[in-house]
């Protein structure tokens, strides 16, 4: 993002008089000032961040200093060295589910000040899962005016509203582009999976070129007059071993060059559909669907997050496999349900 140049970097950093460094901007249900960030303060921060993560989003502006409100810079490098990653961590640990943020540092006046700016969720509401000084277990924070505290009812209320006409929303878009297209023309690209499936079959990708892939806008490159999605990456073949009683299995699968072997490819992707079908979203209205007496709250993601450690249940992919402290997405097996049997009331 580019904060330097926006309109809210221009009124956060509204000073009194051109020589003053006294701020004009007060905190707000998006705004809080900091004046120095010290690690050992993170429950207070991650606090903060996830109050505007279930509002609508806002700032931490590290160096800036209370009564009266001071532009005096960081003092130290603490921020600057604390890397994003070590954040995340933190987060991913205390939270659930995920707290996207962005973290960076701006000169203002020839000081340096340092911003953490979280976004609101896409999926609330995000719940605490354990203790940590400021943190209790299965709180739910808001920002309310210039103040980051539990939810009030009103609140979470007006909150759970929103996501039910956001899934509603987000539902009659798709049919509408559907019905355009006509049922027997569309298909659905699965990214995560590497799938497109449609009426006339399943397209799989590679999970190695999946981030390869370049989508060309209609009308700028054209091929025998019809536009095209062009593939960029090597597919390379296989061959496939007829088993016993003519069944193929994956250990009946072997590389080869040959130009004329049938291509298959059976990669985490493959496996994740296969055996975790569900996501987040899918297992939540899965569950609403299923019992008389489910609700979306800390009981849940306390009882989900404990069933995640069973890896028979639950398998984490994360977009860069090398960074587990990346961002991350959690699929779940079928077989889930059956635990959560134990805790609510299936409808008859």
């Amino acid at each position: 993002m580019d904060f330097a140049n926006s309109e809210v970097y221009k009124k956060i950093f509204s000073f009194l008089s051109p020589t003053s460094n006294k701020i004009s901007a007060r905190e707000s249900g998006q705004l809080e000032f900091k004046e120095q960030f010290n690690w050992l303060s993170k429950d207070k921060y991650a606090k903060s961040m996830v109050a505007f993560a279930n509002n609508k989003g806002g700032y931490i502006v590290f160096g800036i200093k209370d009564q009266p409100r001071e532009l005096v810079g960081l003092q130290s490098n603490n921020f600057e060295n604390t890397d994003k990653a070590k954040i995340t961590a933190y987060l991913n640990d205390v939270f659930s589910p995920e707290v996207v943020f962005e973290k960076f540092v701006v000169e203002v006046r020839s000081k340096n000040i340092g911003v953490l700016y979280t976004h609101q969720a896409k999926y609330k509401p995000i719940v605490c899962s354990k203790n940590d000084n400021d943190l209790k277990e299965s709180d739910i924070f808001y920002r309310y005016n210039a103040r980051s505290e539990r939810i009030k009812y009103p609140e979470l209320k007006l909150l759970l509203d929103e996501i039910k006409i956001e899934e509603r929303k987000s539902w009659m878009e798709h049919l509408e582009k559907i019905s355009k297209i006509g049922p027997t023309n569309a298909a659905i690209l699965d990214i995560m999976g590497g799938e497109i499936n449609g009426r006339g079959g399943t397209l799989v990708i590679d999970k190695k070129l999946v981030s390869k892939l370049k989508f060309i806008k209609e009308g700028n490159f054209q091929e025998g007059g019809k536009p095209v999605l062009k593939l960029v990456g090597d597919v390379k073949p296989v061959s496939v071993v007829v088993g016993k009683g003519g069944k193929k299995s994956v250990s009946d699968v072997q590389i080869t060059d040959d130009p004329n072997a049938p291509a298959v490819r059976l990669e985490e992707e493959e496996i994740i559909k296969k055996k975790y079908p569900l996501d987040y979203k899918t297992l939540t209205n899965g569950l609403l669907a299923r019992y008389i007496n489910f609700k979306r709250n800390p009981q849940y993601h306390k009882l989900r997050k404990e069933f995640m450690k069973d890896k028979k249940l639950c398998r984490t992919r994360y977009l860069d496999p090398n960074n587990t402290n990346g961002s991350r997405k959690d699929f779940f097996s079928p077989a889930i349900y059956k635990k959560f049997d134990k805790y609510y009331t299936k409808k008859k």
